[in-house]
C-alpha cells in the first residue's frame, strides 16, 4: 500500500512539473508565436503613428487651401 501512495505521489509530481513547464516560451513554435505578437504589435505601433502624421498634414492642408480661399474673396 505504501508504494501504490509513492507512486501516486511521483506521478502527482510528475504532472505538476510537466504542466507548470509548458508555457509558450517553453517550445520553438511558442516562442515564435511570442516574437510574431511582439513584430505584429511593433507594426501596429508604426503605423498607427504614421496614420496619425498624414491625418495632421491633411488637416494643415485644409487649413491652408480655407486660408488661400479666403485671401481671394
Amino acid at each position: 500500500m505504501k508504494t501504490s501512495i509513492k507512486i501516486k505521489a511521483i506521478l502527482t509530481i510528475f504532472t505538476v512539473l510537466t504542466l507548470t513547464a509548458c508555457d509558450k516560451s517553453s517550445s520553438p513554435e511558442g516562442r515564435m508565436n511570442m516574437k510574431l505578437d511582439a513584430l505584429q504589435q511593433e507594426m501596429f505601433d508604426t503605423l498607427k503613428q504614421q496614420n496619425q502624421a498624414i491625418l495632421d498634414s491633411l488637416g494643415k492642408i485644409r487649413q491652408d487651401l480655407k486660408e488661400l480661399k479666403q485671401q481671394k474673396k
